[in-house]
């Protein structure tokens, strides 16, 4: 089986998120990235929507931290490249959705 991820859409340009789809086998691992504009931000979110549902929060890191972790998913921050990513070790079929990240 196959996993679908979808970049999320934004209203605004201080964050730009890639890949914008991909697919990924049920097992394997997945990372999206996240790049930001604005040097006074200093928490980082990423969200999951499902069809039909709100969006709902995964996981944040305050710009202090450099890595966290909660069950298969692990967010990276590097301050000094603006950049943040997501990445999910083992992915299921329920991992499929459409993906956003944000900062403030």
């Amino acid at each position: 089986m196959l996993s679908s991820f979808q970049a999320g859409v934004r209203s605004q340009e201080q964050v730009s998120q890639s890949p914008q789809s991909l697919t990924v086998q049920e097992g394997k691992r997945v990372s999206m990235n996240c790049t930001y504009k604005n040097s006074a931000f200093d928490y980082f979110l990423w969200y999951k929507q499902d069809p039909g549902k709100g969006p709902e929060l995964l996981m944040n890191i305050r710009l202090s931290m450099h890595k966290k972790e909660s069950r298969r998913m692990i967010i990276l921050l590097n301050k000094n490249d603006q950049h943040f990513s997501l990445h999910i070790t083992d992915v299921q079929l329920a991992d499929s959705g459409n993906y956003f990240c944000a900062a403030s």
